[in-house]
């Protein structure tokens, strides 16, 4: 039995079946937009490093804070070995934790003259002391269960940096990816918190209009006004740890990234609330609020249920678009030495380091720089997409 709807004729039956959800329709029209697309994988491999971080630590064996004054300005792909200090605290660390195995070690490291230490007890230091290789091999001589531990030791004997090392002999990739982790997510944090505050004071001031209206937007004008990166300057000075309602919440490990944090979700919602303004003051006149007006729907429903849903795509666009101005804001705050302060890293105090080493080591600078430059680009690229996408007259259906 035909089911089919005899007055549709094939052209528009095939149509129809052709026929796309919204959601479709967004992703087909998102992938035309190469640069979007392209955008859209860099920040996703930068999300999946700064998440990996402590992996990409314990496999390289390489640590972000970790020392090396004789091993300064290193150029990228340079072998360094580990200084003294660095091999004797593995070794008493090791000793401290396996005593009685120790004995064992030093014994057969004299017995088979791997070593020749002037004291027995000295055999693990001069062992700590030999070449990577060399320790290796005398490893693989001795009889014990704690190989595997000493070979982990014996690994850190010798470092690969891919990057080179900065200014304190500390492995530069290895900061870069940590300062990752900090850079994009004190950018992402910024974007969604002042988007909520601005979505917030947007929706209220648009519905209820009036006096409402105009003490938010004096408000937001007043902020918009003030000049922003000296503001930030004079802001950032200030110690939070003296204020009473921070100083239990607030310690000096992560004082900097929280102070950052804070000044940029003051500064960073106006942009949003009045693009949510402007979309809430044309929805509630539109038919379908009256009617649920009429039909006795509260004004947290209407504002909730059927406002924030319409004005949601082109806040997604803003708020792509202020992730890449957060992470140029602390870049440049961290920059002038009033950002992250070290020894944490991020992009910009990274710059803020290199600045007088620009010709010693040039790429102490130049990497950070092109990492800032590229995630910028991305999500501003991602943002273009988004609204390209999202726009309802530009959707093809």
């Amino acid at each position: 039995m035909n089911t089919q709807n005899p007055t549709l004729n094939k052209a528009q039956i095939a149509q129809l079946e052709k026929a796309q959800s919204l959601t479709q329709i967004v992703y087909n029209q998102f992938k035309e937009h190469k640069a979007a697309v392209i955008g859209a994988y860099v920040i996703l491999l930068f999300i999946i490093v700064a998440v990996s971080a402590p992996l990409i630590e314990k496999v390289t064996g390489l640590d972000a804070d970790s020392q090396n004054v004789f091993n300064r300005y290193r150029p990228p792909m340079t072998r360094v070995k580990a200084g003294t200090d660095v091999r004797e605290t593995a070794i008493q660390r090791f000793i401290d934790q396996n005593p009685e195995e120790v004995i064992i070690i030093q014994n057969q490291l004299i017995s088979q003259k791997l070593v020749s230490p002037i004291r027995p007890e000295d055999a693990l230091y001069d062992w700590a002391q030999l070449d990577k290789n060399k320790a290796l091999d005398a490893v693989k001589l001795i009889d014990t269960t704690k190989k595997s531990d000493l070979r982990q030791i014996a690994n850190r004997f010798e470092s690969f940096h891919i990057l080179g090392t900065d200014e304190l002999g500390r492995d530069v990739m290895m900061r870069l990816i940590y300062g990752t982790r900090v850079s994009m997510g004190v950018g992402i944090l910024v974007a969604l918190a002042s988007a909520l505050i601005g979505l917030f004071i947007g929706a209220l001031a648009g519905f209820y209009g009036g006096w409402v209206d105009t003490i938010l937007m004096r408000i937001t004008d007043a902020l918009l006004s003030l000049p922003l990166m000296p503001v930030l300057i004079v802001v950032a000075a200030i110690d939070l740890q003296k204020l009473p309602f921070l100083n239990q919440i607030i310690s000096t490990g992560n004082e900097s990234i929280f102070k950052l944090v804070f000044i940029l979700c003051i500064f960073s919602w106006m942009s949003v609330a009045r693009l949510v303004r402007g979309s809430i003051l044309s929805l509630r006149e539109r038919e379908f609020i009256l009617a649920s007006r009429t039909l006795g729907a509260t004004d947290y429903t209407l504002i909730t249920r059927h406002m924030f849903p319409n004005v949601l795509a082109p806040m997604l666009v803003s708020v792509t678009l202020g992730v890449g101005e957060s992470i140029l804001f602390e870049a440049a705050l961290s920059f002038l030495g009033l950002g992250v302060q070290p020894p944490t890293p991020s992009w910009g105090n990274m710059l803020f380091n290199a600045q007088e080493l620009i010709y010693q080591a040039p790429f102490l600078a130049v990497v950070p720089g092109l990492l800032i430059l590229f995630v910028t680009i991305s999500f501003n690229y991602l943002g273009d997409g988004l609204q390209d996408a999202i726009d309802p007259k530009a959707m093809r259906r």
